[in-house]
């Protein structure tokens, strides 16, 4: 009797079909089974709120009379109730989002209404408001998932305080550590990126509109207006700057996005080795894994290897975005139409990656016996009994090194420091320094006490894995704070905006 097909993966019956990560799959789907739509269809309800917010300035400057003011914000609200029922805005013939628009609130409203909409403005302000739009919704969403994905680290440091482990340098055994303080590591790299989308909001806090062709207008426009309604600080302090900066804000944002997909292809390389064989440190949560479409068994980590390619293409934007920008002349090219695409192309990169890595996270279940055996192999306490002869024998570190250098190769053959062979050649430096004892070799071989004799700020010593992990918390926590808060104000500013629309489209 063959297994009837489900709408699951193929693998899915391995580990259950209720168990697997819907955000797993489709991260590592990618656009395998998913459409990409077209660049200007992210824009319609940004582009909206640009021309609502300019209709109520003209109409408060008296360029739009009162019957065109009303007729204009009526038909923009008819657009976005049509937007939001699902009906497609965008028409290709119409080149972009803004012109589909315009010829829309004409259709709605009369002969004329879009070209009069239009007034004192261009394209090119135009499109560089929605996309600050756009970029400060994307970035404090990035400040609030990254922030998520600390927390779950944190939670997982915590529980591993006091788990020993081989902490590595060049990918060789090099000291003992614990598995606490190698993701508190790993949670202090993605708060950078957490403070790094949070401090990016001031970036495009400026609002472009009015700036126009990037020389201004003759009308009498008000731009500190325009911003208010959309939630900017301030209009941009230069018409020309308004415009030539184009793609600056991108680039910034698809850096972090880059440098975040770095740090997390690094962490998820760390655990594609360390719960493969032969060390199996870690298992793999079953909701995170994928199978393969012939081999049953598999267990395969394909969220991390997904990671690393991401990374290397969002690299490959940031770089992209640095030749369009290389040389500009002043004011608007054309060029800039495509930092446009380059940076949604980052943001696809970036989706669902740290909610994947926390979900990792959450579920990862940690072998600490086979870590602590993995302890005693590889001369991971050779630096700490050399520091510990030069803190107890007088005698210069130096020394200590090469003493321990030669204990270290006459025990290769079982990877083992013993005292024997320690003392052996310690004699040989100076036949007046104390053996080490039976007890200190004791202590010297105990991973948990070796740790906590590093106490400094940001050791693996338990206490000072709390405390970092608890620092770590604070900064990461007060980032997204910021970026929370901001992103409620700017949220309040267009519903405000809406609600004055449809008030002024009734008076």
């Amino acid at each position: 009797m063959s297994v009837p097909p489900t709408s699951r993966p193929v693998w899915a019956k391995r580990v259950g079909d209720d168990a697997v990560a819907d955000d797993n799959v489709a991260f590592c789907a990618g656009w395998d089974v998913r459409a990409r739509p077209e660049a200007d269809a992210a824009l319609v309800e940004h582009d909206l709120a640009t021309n609502a917010a300019h209709a109520i300035m003209l109409a408060e400057r008296g360029i739009l009379g009162p019957d065109e003011a009303r007729g204009i914000l009526a038909a923009l609200l008819e657009a976005r109730a049509r937007h939001r029922a699902g009906e497609p805005l965008l028409r290709p013939q119409s080149e972009d989002i803004h012109m589909s628009i315009e010829e829309l609130v004409t259709e709605l409203a009369g002969a004329g209404a879009g070209g009069r909409l239009h007034t004192g403005r261009s394209r090119n302000d135009q499109v560089a408001t929605d996309m600050r739009l756009w970029l400060r919704e994307r970035i404090a969403a990035a400040a609030a998932e990254t922030h998520a994905l600390v927390e779950a680290l944190a939670d997982h440091a915590l529980a591993h305080v006091a788990t020993p482990c081989p902490g590595f340098t060049h990918m060789q055994p090099a000291m003992i550590a614990t598995w606490g303080h190698w993701t508190a590591a790993v949670a202090a790299r993605v708060t950078r990126d957490t403070r790094a989308f949070a401090a990016m909001l001031d970036e495009v806090a400026e609002c472009p509109l009015g700036a126009a062709a990037s020389y201004g207008s003759s009308w009498p426009t008000d731009r500190e207006r325009t911003a208010t309604l959309l939630g900017f600080d301030k209009p941009s302090a230069s018409t020309v700057d308004a415009i030539w900066s184009r793609g600056e804000a991108e680039t910034s944002y698809a850096f972090a996005v880059a440098r975040l997909l770095t740090h997390l292809a690094g962490f998820g390389q760390d655990l594609i080795l360390l719960s493969s064989p032969p060390r199996e440190w870690v298992r793999l949560p079953e909701a995170f894994v994928t199978g393969s479409s012939i081999m049953p068994q598999k267990r395969n980590p394909d969220f991390a290897e997904v990671t690393r390619a991401r990374a290397a293409a969002a690299a490959s934007v940031v770089q992209a975005l640095l030749g369009v920008a290389h040389a500009a002349p002043m004011g608007y090219n054309r060029d800039t139409q495509w930092t446009k695409y380059l940076v949604l192309d980052a943001a696809a990169h970036v989706e669902g990656a740290p909610r994947v890595f926390a979900g990792v996270v959450a579920g990862l279940v940690v072998h600490a016996d086979r870590m602590h055996a993995a302890c005693a192999q590889g001369f991971l306490n050779a630096t700490d009994v050399a520091d510990f002869l030069a803190r107890t024998r007088g005698v210069p570190f130096r020394d200590c090194y090469r003493v321990l250098g030669r204990a270290v190769r006459a025990c290769e053959a079982t990877g083992v420091l013993t005292g024997e062979a320690i003392n052996a050649h310690l004699r040989e430096l100076d036949a007046g320094v104390a053996p080490v004892t039976d007890a200190e070799m004791r202590t010297l071989e105990d991973p948990k006490l070796l740790v906590a004799t590093r106490g400094q700020t940001g050791s693996p010593h338990p206490d000072r894995v709390r405390e970092s992990v608890e620092r770590i918390r604070t900064e990461s926590a007060a980032a997204a704070a910021t970026a929370a808060s901001r992103a409620s104000a700017w949220q309040r500013s267009l519903e405000d905006l809406w609600s004055l629309v449809a008030a002024r489209a009734r008076a």
